[in-house]
């Protein structure tokens, strides 16, 4: 019976205190063993913390290498490679969770947009392959993505078909005018305008001088929060929904200052505040994933939501932005499935305030109207 250690009192898998010594680990680590049950085991494993491999993935997401997360999880890099690709490999598609938190989806403008990247996955000799986006222009929300060992018109009319399946309602498309895009889209949305960037960034060029030179900013924000029922005439009864409030309308309009100083903000950052930010975290962060050798699927989905779920720096993540509500929302929900938690503010709080102030900015800085 154990005598000279009171703190291990019973066997940990079947609660007997018939233990006894058992020798010791190649660490040097004394070894138990239960007389009744026959089990052996270390004290020290037992009492380890099992180390979280949400927490590890998200690192990983985030740009650390798996040399970096041996602090984290003390284990080789290959099974640190191991436990991050099975964890996502568990995860949810990241189109499925979206349409699981909003029975509707509506969008002024989408944004078409693609990238290559780098991947050594099945007989590509190029090692190459390209990334198909749709990104919501409101809230730089990612609605879908395909994925193909080339940009064609295949990849995007598989992506397009999806949305259109899923119910998508968007009046206007944005791409870099790609005729592959333009084909795809006579194709799926053949009742859809679509435009090039250079509209984009003629509207920027006459919205900065409007900024830098309206007297009264108060024409800007009535034209900003009035979106909404400039698009009920087209069929967007979800769009810009929060301003059907009354009161969201008046909280904008007695935060001018604030307004005007984050709509200045966001002009100034305007490359990393809308989708080129997006475009461009994903080249940085996928220039160094070396999982990216297997299929690129899962690690893609798994970014995507992590970029859509973390906080952006108003406190709030793109898709409250985009559900029009602020919500808690964490990469761990995503993974079990779990819908974000409704934060339940009050009008007059600043929370709300910043909330709404971002929502009205932002459709401001949608170039379509």
């Amino acid at each position: 019976m154990w005598l000279d250690n009171p703190k291990i009192a019973s066997c940990p898998f079947c609660n007997s205190t018939r233990i006894i010594k058992h020798g010791k680990t190649s660490t040097n680590n004394p070894r138990y063993r239960c007389r009744f049950c026959h089990k052996t085991w270390v004290q020290s494993k037992l009492n380890k913390k099992p180390p979280d491999f949400g927490e590890l993935t998200e690192a990983y997401l985030s740009g650390y290498s798996y040399r970096e997360l041996q602090s984290i999880y003390h284990s080789s890099p290959t099974r640190i490679n191991q436990k991050i690709r099975e964890y996502l490999v568990g995860c949810s598609q990241w189109e499925d969770y979206l349409d699981a938190c909003t029975p509707k989806h509506e969008a002024r403008l989408i944004h078409l947009v693609g990238k290559k990247f780098k991947c050594n996955c099945g007989d590509n000799k190029e090692h190459l392959m390209y990334l198909a986006l749709a990104i919501d222009a409101l809230s730089t929300v990612v609605l879908g993505f395909e994925i193909g060992k080339r940009e064609s018109r295949d990849v995007w009319t598989r992506l397009l078909d999806r949305l259109n399946c899923r119910g998508f309602v968007c009046p206007t498309f944005m791409s870099y005018g790609s005729k592959v895009i333009d084909d795809s889209l006579r194709i799926v949305f053949p009742y859809s305008t679509s435009y090039n960037n250079f509209t984009r960034a003629c509207y920027d060029k006459q919205l900065k001088k409007e900024i830098f030179h309206t007297i009264d900013s108060k024409k800007l924000i009535l034209e900003a929060i009035t979106a909404y029922e400039a698009n009920r005439s087209i069929k967007l009864e979800n769009y810009l929904v929060i301003f059907k409030d009354k009161r969201m309308k008046h909280l904008v309009l007695e935060s001018k200052d604030h307004f005007v100083d984050r709509l200045k903000e966001r002009m100034r950052m305007k490359s990393t505040t809308r989708f080129e930010g997006l475009l461009a975290a994903f080249q940085k962060r996928f220039e160094k994933f070396h999982m990216i050798k297997y299929d690129p699927v899962p690690i893609i989905n798994g970014w995507i939501a992590w970029w859509m779920l973390i906080p952006l720096p108003i406190g709030f993540s793109r898709l409250s932005l985009y559900l029009q509500h602020p919500f808690k929302t964490h990469f761990k929900n995503f993974n079990c499935g779990t819908l974000p938690k409704p934060l339940n503010l009050t009008v007059d709080s600043q929370e709300m305030r910043t909330f709404v102030i971002e929502l009205a900015v932002r459709s401001l800085h949608v170039p379509i109207k």
